[in-house]
């Protein structure tokens, strides 16, 4: 559960009476953090690896200070660049409390902050399941009312309608379908999985997901079973070890990022709501990213540990003994402030990005990988697609003859004049 608290340059009571007295920290360092617009002109800090379960909201005043906060300024160097910009004095006292405060919170390179990494990481390892990162937050806690509001999305008018997975085709290769959230997504995340009712007989799924942090390797994989409020899957253990084996890289070595990753949780939530009460589900979990310089020109399957992953995942399919259905967990184009672009949501700028999609999406439904990763270079990324590792590996590793868009969406938030948008499609033998 997120904490959220304002950080200011008088410290809260509260906040002072349970905070732990850490050393002093001459060249202060921010952690990478996301920075996000909220109400009241102010900026909402959190932290992405989880590792840290507050929201900072920091006012505009204090956005300058703590952008010195880079390992390289003193407290004396930031005081002077403050009088500099300003020509105000700044008190070293106020800015070694907001430092204590932002230590305090982990959001600071640290001794404390590495300590409480270790023990996180530790935690995690030894455990054998991967609980429920976001059950009462982004979807209901308790399993009835999650029932319910799965349901809802595909009943609502715009729905695709109560999915039926009694005659199920089997015709089904691969499925794409959102990672937004479900307050926002839901009817996207309905269509996509009425369609795989409908048209898959596979029990096992390779769940490809985002990793929305920063990683070592562009895979990362576990073999923790996922718990929500529907109970636990099992992970594929004899394909995650067949997998392994097959790999000269540690795939593990990132596998704390599962903790609170939401794009796998979401599919999983689908999963067991379609197929409860039947033959047990198992899922495959992967969560995919690309090294950034990719984005900028290179062949992406000569990348030695693409390469290596990919060539690897696609024999273990294939000599798999059970049949394996594919979903790539992803969105589209990030947009808007939010992504520090400079943009206000005009009608003619949303149709631009939808134009621009839907020509993606007809390279996609292709299934030529490497036609829709060119374009992504050509335009070096400018539309923020979050989703390319996972639908690169997605068209790489699946034998389909044709793709079909099933639904296209914009969420817009107008707060933060920025736009996400995202896909159901689906791909046929």
């Amino acid at each position: 559960m997120w904490v959220a608290y304002a950080l200011g340059l008088i410290l809260s009571k509260g906040f002072v009476k349970n905070m732990v007295v850490l050393p002093v920290m001459e060249y202060p360092k921010l952690r990478p953090v996301e920075a996000i617009p909220a109400q009241d002109n102010m900026i909402c800090l959190r932290d992405p690896q989880g590792f840290s379960d507050k929201l900072l909201l920091i006012p505009q005043s204090l956005l300058f200070i703590i952008s010195q906060f880079d390992g390289k300024h003193s407290v004396l160097d930031i005081q002077a660049e403050y009088t500099r910009k300003f020509g105000d004095l700044l008190l070293s006292d106020k800015v070694r409390r907001i430092i204590d405060q932002l230590d305090a919170a982990l959001f600071l390179e640290s001794e404390h902050f590495q300590q409480a990494q270790a023990e996180a990481v530790e935690t995690f390892r030894a455990a054998s399941v991967r609980e429920a990162a976001h059950a009462g937050v982004s979807y209901e806690a308790q399993s009835e009312g999650l029932r319910k509001q799965l349901e809802a999305l595909f009943i609502t008018p715009e729905g695709p309608g109560l999915p039926d997975a009694s005659g199920a085709s089997g015709r089904l290769r691969g499925l794409i379908a959102p990672h937004i959230d479900l307050r926002r997504g839901g009817l996207c995340f309905a269509w996509s999985y009425a369609e795989l009712a409908r048209e898959c007989s596979a029990r096992t799924f390779l769940l490809l997901g985002i990793v929305h942090v920063q990683t070592r390797h562009p895979f990362v994989l576990t073999a923790k079973d996922f718990k929500t409020p529907f109970g636990v899957v099992s992970t594929d253990r004899e394909f995650l070890e067949a997998l392994r084996c097959r790999c000269r890289t540690d795939f593990y070595e990132d596998e704390f990022c599962h903790r609170g990753e939401h794009s796998i949780e979401f599919q999983v939530l689908f999963l067991q709501y379609l197929y409860s009460g039947e033959e047990p589900l198992r899922i495959i979990p992967v969560l995919c990213s690309l090294p950034p310089e990719l984005y900028q020109g290179g062949s992406i399957a000569e990348h030695p540990e693409i390469g290596e992953f990919i060539g690897a995942l696609s024999k273990t399919l294939k000599e798999s003994s059970s049949e394996v259905c594919c979903i790539a967990a992803v969105d589209l184009s990030h947009i808007g402030q939010r992504f520090g672009q400079n943009v206000a949501m005009q009608p003619q700028l949303l149709e631009k990005i939808e134009t621009e999609d839907r020509s993606m999406i007809e390279t996609i439904l292709t299934g030529e990988a490497e036609a829709f990763f060119r374009g992504i270079q050509e335009e070096r990324d400018r539309r923020n697609v979050c989703g390319v590792p996972a639908i690169y590996t997605l068209l790489r590793i699946i034998e389909a003859n044709n793709g079909r868009l099933l639904r296209y969406e914009q969420a817009v938030d107008t707060a933060t004049q920025s736009v996400v948008s995202f896909m159901a499609g689906a791909f046929y033998c």
